[in-house]
């Protein structure tokens, strides 16, 4: 290869760590900030609900609760400093919103160096067998895996349809009658 392509390329190869940076940082922030819409209920003064929120501003509603988890869980939970956010910025979401349901105050050093030093399938595998164990019941037994899987759904959920699926779930108590049957 002669000089000229190999410095177009390397140029390139800046170009697109400096815009995955940025897309990342982005996706951070659109977190925070569309975390505190939701939590201080603000989506109230021009729409009906915050799904509605979401679809005006053409936010894709899946795509905004992940990155309402992670901003959630790192930025606001768990206060991590400016540079640790920078660094996560460039962690593939998926991974990062795995990270942020088992991330805790007591395995944070954990979590971020995973994310951090890891591959992607690595971390994604190492969180995954995190969460298992975090999941298993206090006996040590583990859940049945079609259990697991109708709380992973559960879990993915926006927080809107956990509660529609908590009001579908709620037993109704049953009601008594104080007539005889003779």
């Amino acid at each position: 290869m002669d000089t000229k392509r190999v410095n177009h390329a390397l140029a390139a190869f800046r170009a697109i760590g400096a815009a995955r940076r940025r897309y990342g940082q982005a996706r951070l922030e659109l977190g925070i900030f569309l975390e505190h819409v939701r939590s201080t209920e603000a989506w109230r003064l021009r729409n009906e609900s915050f799904a509605s929120f979401l679809e005006e501003e053409r936010i894709n509603d899946k795509a905004a609760y992940q990155y309402m988890r992670v901003a959630r869980r790192f930025a606001l939970e768990l206060a991590v400093d400016d540079g640790t956010l920078a660094e996560l910025a460039m962690v593939n979401m998926t991974t990062l919103d795995l990270a942020a349901r088992v991330a805790t105050p007591d395995n944070l050093e954990e979590i971020l160096a995973i994310m951090t030093t890891l591959s992607e399938r690595d971390a994604r595998t190492e969180l995954e067998a995190i969460e298992a164990q975090m999941d298993r019941q206090p006996t040590g037994k583990r859940r049945e895996q079609r259990v697991e899987k109708v709380l992973r759904l559960y879990r993915e959920l926006p927080d809107d349809q956990r509660i529609d699926v908590r009001n579908v779930l709620r037993v109704q108590p049953e009601v008594k009658t104080n007539a005889r049957h003779d």
